[in-house]
């Protein structure tokens, strides 16, 4: 299915407010994509979110519940939206960094269509999944906009006095005076924030510190009880705005599964991590960004995943060691920076059509785990064979004053594949060194330009990092 018609009313009378401030407003030829104009349309406030949700339950003919789930840490309503009386439970989370807006905007397109459509096919999701949704979970940062909440230091010692005189945990930005969020899970639900386990670091569980982790969590226990389990977690995201390593096509969305690192005894306690379904999930949505487009999407991507890579404290980390199947979703560009993208949010929404149409139908546990790493390809660089994707590609640019610079540089790589193939530390290190140098030799005499020589310098830096932790 090529596309879905949704009956968005709000949407036909937007559009209607925005051809008339078109007409009237003189044209500047600023682009549709990226940084736009004041005059473009602007991501919904809070007041407009409720607003228009508001309207989908009322159109929805009690298909759609609309309540408080909760409040942020500085007292603010935050809302969840739930939607089908299936057996499946889909929890989808957004915006729990406050510069990442477009997941709110795909979640009312979604829940307008399953509230107020009678066609067979929003029957059929309605029928057998119950997708539950907290659009906006950082409502607080959101406003501002920045990554962190509100919850000055303060304030968090007067809520915990437990915590007088505890260093602030790691993931608190006195400069914001906030904590990120997604850094504030553990995989034990019934944790609760102890003085001595301060202040954390990226690779321990986090501590249940925030009002809107807490809601998270007491909504995820709260459908475990009422399901005997959730089936799948989506959290939705933006990052930066890399590129693909073999094409140098613009990533459009990148996904991925838990960052749960490499060590098999540090979760045994967890028997219910299941990695394999999570990269079932995690490619069905980058099918479905594909599949539901009426355009080409080259731009589909991995989410950057080092094998080492271990963030216990993540949601999406401490749900899948709780059972469920769990999927990020990283979109380009953050706010206040890139505006608001229509085609971002039908990519958002599409790869969330890939999850639940395939739930629907029983076909995602057809899909082949393995696939996820042969249908997605990488922007970030992994191994010795991804830097030479990108040499291919610098060089295929005409980015080498001379293709023997190039060639020079790969018959080096070459090298290196065999003593990676050996999981030699030593002469991986020391020779990874030595291309460094060489590259930073072509760049002196200008035979390399800048944009090739900072990926390839900054790809081999990180290489040897990795290779020394070894």
């Amino acid at each position: 299915m090529k596309s879905i018609i949704r009956h968005d009313n709000w949407k036909s009378f937007m559009f209607i407010v925005v051809c008339l401030l078109v007409f009237f407003i003189p044209f500047n030829g600023t682009s549709a994509e990226g940084k736009q104009d004041k005059s473009d349309r602007d991501w919904m406030t809070n007041d407009e979110y409720i607003q228009i949700m508001n309207d989908i339950v009322d159109s929805s003919s009690g298909r759609v519940e609309f309540d408080v789930a909760g409040h942020s840490s500085q007292g603010t309503e935050i809302m969840s939206a739930r939607v089908g009386d299936g057996d499946q439970v889909l929890l989808i989370n957004s915006s729990i960094h406050g510069n990442e807006k477009s997941g709110v905007e795909a979640l009312v397109e979604i829940f307008d269509y399953l509230g107020t459509s009678d066609d067979s096919y929003a029957q059929s999701i309605r029928d057998e999944l119950t997708i539950v949704a907290v659009p906006r979970l950082n409502v607080d940062g959101m406003e501002i906009p920045q990554r962190q909440n509100i919850f000055p230091w303060d304030e968090v010692v007067s809520t915990y006095p437990d915590l007088e005189g505890a260093e602030p945990a790691w993931n608190y930005s006195e400069k914001n005076q906030g904590f990120d969020i997604n850094r504030d899970f553990n995989a034990d639900l019934d944790y609760e924030v102890d003085p001595e386990d301060l202040p954390g670091n990226t690779l321990l569980p986090g501590f249940y510190i925030t009002k809107e982790a807490q809601l998270l969590r007491d909504l995820y226990v709260d459908l475990q009880d009422e399901f005997d389990g959730v089936e799948a977690f989506v959290d939705l995201h933006h990052m930066g705005t890399p590129k693909l390593n073999k094409d140098g096509e613009e990533v459009t969305m990148a996904v991925d599964y838990p960052p749960l690192g490499n060590d098999p005894d540090k979760y045994a306690d967890y028997p219910e991590l299941d990695q394999e379904k999570s990269k079932r999930y995690a490619l069905a949505a980058g099918l479905g960004a594909k599949e539901f487009s009426e355009d080409e999407e080259k731009g589909i991507s991995q989410y950057i995943h080092f094998e080492e890579r271990d963030f216990p404290g993540q949601a999406r980390s401490a749900f899948a060691l709780n059972g469920s199947a769990t999927v990020l979703f990283e979109m380009p560009g953050q706010q206040p920076e890139y505006g608001y993208d229509q085609k971002l949010v039908d990519r958002v929404e599409n790869g969330l059509w890939g999850i639940v149409t395939r739930m629907a139908d029983g076909s995602i546990d057809d899909l082949n785990s393995d696939d996820f790493f042969e249908e997605l390809p990488r922007y970030w660089t992994d191994n010795i064979s991804d830097i030479r994707d990108v040499l291919e590609r610098f060089t295929e640019d005409n980015q080498f004053d001379d293709t023997s610079n190039a060639r020079l540089l790969d018959n080096q790589l070459s090298a290196l594949e065999t003593f990676e193939s050996q999981e030699n530390k030593e002469k991986m290190v020391k020779h990874l060194k030595g291309v460094k140098v060489l590259l930073k030799n072509q760049k002196e005499e200008d035979l390399i330009d800048s944009e090739a020589y900072n990926r390839l310098d900054s790809d081999i830096e990180m290489l040897i990092e990795r290779w020394e932790e070894k």
